[in-house]
Parts: C-alpha cells; structure tokens; sequence
C-alpha cells in the first residue's frame, strides 16, 4: 500500500495560496473515480483536503468561487471557507453516467471575463447562466451552437468490419481541451481543432501546424499564446493570425504555457523552457532548485509569482529565488 499522490490539474487562489487535484497511487484504487483537492498556504504551511468520488480533471477560480470539474460534467462550485456550495451536472456532457448524451468527456474549466466556461469533446462548449437572486441558483447552457458535432451513434456489432471502420470515421470526436479569453466576444478554444468565439459567433481558425493544442494563454486581444505536441509554440491572434516559433526536437510535448518577467515559461514532459523575444528561440531553463524541477506540466502566475504544477514536484519562483513544496504525501525530493 502507498499513500503517495500524483497531482493533475491546479489553479492559484492567491500568489501564495493554490489549489490542486491529485490522485492515489495505491494500484487498489486506481481505475476509481476518486481524486483529492488540495488548498495550500505556502506561507503557513497549512493543507487542506476534499475527496470528491469524481475524476477531477480542472480547476480554476471565479469571483472567489473555487470551481472543481468532473470529466463526466460534474461541477462543484464553492466560495472560500466552504460555503456557499453548490453541484451541477451540466446535462448534456459525459460518458459513463447515466443520462449522457454521449457527446463526450469535458476537459477544462476557465474564468473568462465576467463568465465561466467548459470545453470538451465533440467541441463541447459549456457556459454557466448566473442565477437570481444569488449567482449560484444558475445553471450550465450549451454554448458551441453548431459547432457541436452530433452525439456519437450505437458502434455496429460488427466491431472488426467495415461497418466499424466506416462508424469509427463518422464518430471521430474533436477533442478541445483548453478554452481562454481576453473578454467574453474573445474567445478561443483548442485541441484538435482551433476554433474562435467573437461575441455572435464561432470560427475555425487555420493555424500553420496541424499538431494538437494543449494549452493557450491570452496575453491580450492581439498577443495570443499556444503551445502544442512537436514543440509547437504560436503567437498571433484571430485577427492577425498566427505565426508558428518553435525551434526545438519534434519530440517536445508543450503543456503549459506562462508569461512571467517579460518571457514566456513552457512547461514540457523534458523541462521548464523560456521563449525570449529577444532571442527569438526556445531555450532549457535552470531554477535555483537543487535538484533542479524534476517535472512541470501546468503553470500559473499571480501577483509576481509564479508556480509550477508536475505530476510529483510542486514549486514556485518569487523573481529571485524558487522554492520546492514538499507534497505531505510523497517522499521529499532531495
């Protein structure tokens, strides 16, 4: 039995205080929809735990509501300290849930402006109608319009034939799995496919690489960031376009994306990376840690600081000095 934990998805409360999805690592328990999330004070070393009996997939933070995401389109919305707390299903998303109308898994969750949206399969795109007279008497809307494809039909019984293969490329789902914005009329979403919302309607964009997006960062209405498999990096915006940066090994697989002091951080699966303008190149960044960051596949910076978010190693960079969080549940990296 173990009881260490491997961390999925996180958000910044505050510069000092994050809030971070993770699962077990007990071979019992895996294959279990269970994840536990996580609020720390890095300045008072103070943890605490939720176990939800969901696959917690995304999180992000909204008018000081924490917003925790299910795979299967389960959120839980809550303010600090707990309360208020509220539980939707938003209706048409998930898989294995009863009452899916098989469109999909959802993937992200993101404050956009005043609003807060979900992106998934199928170009899934959710947005939370505010209620009254308290905001969370509300309810999940289908935002994607016709940009969702059709549910995914019955496969045939035939699951070797031709029949199948011809069901396979009619059910062939694209996938999104980031959505941002600098307002509710800028809005884009990305996976698969890159598609922008401008406040009447949705367009494909035709991006100059055809490799998967894993995450995007608005910088402004004219600076968008994104970043992919095959070390892809992009910069531009819908109205400009987008200019393809990448200069390193097609093998380099971009996560996480962060503008910090005037350069763009990369989270990858081979190291922490800054884009320099200047330089205009991609180049392998060194932290003050020793060891230096064993992995890093989300980051988020708040207030002049930023954080790192790997699967085992948790830490953050004040502009001066980085420092490493021992997660309570897995051995110190030393």
């Amino acid at each position: 039995m173990t009881k260490e934990k491997t961390i999925q998805c996180g958000t910044l409360i505050t510069r000092s205080e994050i809030l971070f999805g993770s699962t077990s690592d007990d071979p019992r328990v895996q294959g279990y929809d269970l994840t536990y999330v996580v609020r720390l004070d890095s300045n008072s070393k103070k943890w605490v735990w939720n176990d939800y009996d969901w696959t917690v997939i995304s999180i992000c933070i909204w008018n000081d509501y924490r917003c925790v995401l299910s795979r299967e389109g389960n959120v839980n919305l809550y303010g600090p300290g707990g309360s208020p707390d509220r539980t939707y299903q938003i209706p048409d998303a998930g898989v294995m849930r009863e009452g899916a109308a098989d469109y999909g898994y959802v993937n992200r969750i993101r404050a956009i402006g005043d609003g807060l949206y979900v992106c998934g399969q199928s170009r899934q795109v959710y947005r939370f109608a505010p209620g009254k007279p308290h905001v969370l008497d509300g309810h999940w809307v289908d935002f994607a319009g016709p940009m969702r494809q059709p549910p995914m039909s019955e496969p045939p019984d035939d699951n070797g034939g031709e029949a199948f293969d011809r069901w396979l490329d009619e059910n062939d789902a694209i996938d999104l799995v980031d959505i941002a914005g600098s307002s509710e009329s800028d809005i884009y979403t990305a996976g698969d496919e890159c598609w922008h919302y401008n406040g009447r309607q949705w367009k494909q964009l035709q991006l100059p690489t055809d490799e998967f997006i894993n995450a995007i960062k608005v910088i402004n209405a004219d600076q968008v960031v994104m970043v992919g498999h095959n070390g892809t990096l992009l910069i531009g915006s819908a109205r400009q376009g987008f200019t393809e940066l990448s200069s390193v090994d097609d093998n380099q697989n971009f996560t996480g994306v962060e503008l910090f002091a005037d350069k763009l951080f990369l989270a990858s699966n081979l190291g922490l990376f800054t884009y320099d303008p200047a330089k205009k190149k991609i180049e392998p960044y060194v932290t003050t840690l020793t060891p230096d960051l064993q992995d890093t596949h989300i980051l988020e910076a708040k207030d002049s600081v930023l954080w790192s978010f790997g699967f085992k190693d948790l830490a953050y960079f004040d502009g001066k000095r980085w420092t490493r969080v021992d997660h309570p549940d897995n051995p110190p990296i030393r």
